[in-house]
């Protein structure tokens, strides 16, 4: 088989491009691929932007999630779950405060409004607690620590926030004639109303506070004692590390 020849090129005939025409072929090629390397640079970018920004934003996200359900009020519930309701436990779980409880581990009592035998419609909880509170300020011994709780959840005369706050009424003037040397008192910011009592204990020896509360148709007391005296602050620093638990649940556990 013979193979065929190209023919012989003319002399008039030019190979490749001159003139005009290569100068638009080079500035064509250069533009494409400085847009085509422009994109690939924009496209890596934005990726890695896109990346880096819903990193932080998931982060923050999901950090405001939790912020917002601890802090979000929950709905009340429609009916009363009489095994879980026991204020005590409830505290005993929180992690924020180092609290050894060594008292108190009775179950909740049930009781009518008047001090008789429970009934469907006219139901009293209450409890009690103590132990010890390990301060995140600096003490050689632990703080003495009480609670004590008392919860309207049915009322025959649909009053029961009514009977709640007359049972803080009679708390807080229980404390303001038990002959304590009261110091400083006032309102306090915790649930729906609150106050405190500082002072010296009985014994005389180191500083009390007390904080009384209502959560809806629930009242409870804290009371923290050291021996080694501590200030204002550094009792509410503790005791508001209570506060969104026990409004959360002390306003979703009672029913509507």
């Amino acid at each position: 088989m013979v193979d065929q020849k190209a023919p012989p090129k003319k002399q008039g005939d030019k190979q490749g491009l001159h003139g005009w025409k290569a100068a638009l072929a080079v500035f064509g090629c250069g533009t494409l691929a400085a847009f085509g390397a422009f994109g690939v640079v924009v496209a890596i970018l934005g990726t890695f932007i896109s990346t880096f920004s819903s990193g932080f934003g998931s982060e923050e996200q999901g950090s405001d999630a939790v912020d917002s359900i601890a802090a979000r009020p929950t709905a009340p519930r429609d009916e009363f779950l009489a095994e879980k309701f026991d204020l005590c436990e409830i505290i005993d779980s929180i992690s924020a405060i180092q609290l050894s409880m060594t008292s108190g581990s009775e179950e909740p009592q049930d009781e009518s409004i008047d001090g008789g035998p429970p009934a469907e419609d006219n139901l009293v909880r209450s409890g009690s607690c103590g132990g010890i509170v390990r301060p995140e300020s600096t003490y050689t011994v632990p703080w003495e620590f009480e609670f004590s709780y008392r919860a309207v959840i049915y009322s025959p005369n649909e009053d029961r926030d009514e009977l709640a706050q007359a049972d803080l009424q009679d708390w807080v003037e229980e404390i303001e004639s038990s002959g304590l040397t009261i110091e400083e008192s006032g309102s306090y910011p915790m649930v729906d109303e609150a106050h405190y009592f500082y002072g010296a204990p009985e014994s005389g020896v180191g500083n009390f506070y007390t904080v009384v509360a209502r959560k809806r148709s629930g009242v409870f007391m804290v009371s923290l004692t050291s021996e080694d005296g501590a200030s204002p602050e550094e009792f509410s620093y503790e005791v508001m590390k209570l506060e969104a638990r026990l409004d959360n649940d002390l306003g979703s556990m009672i029913p509507r």
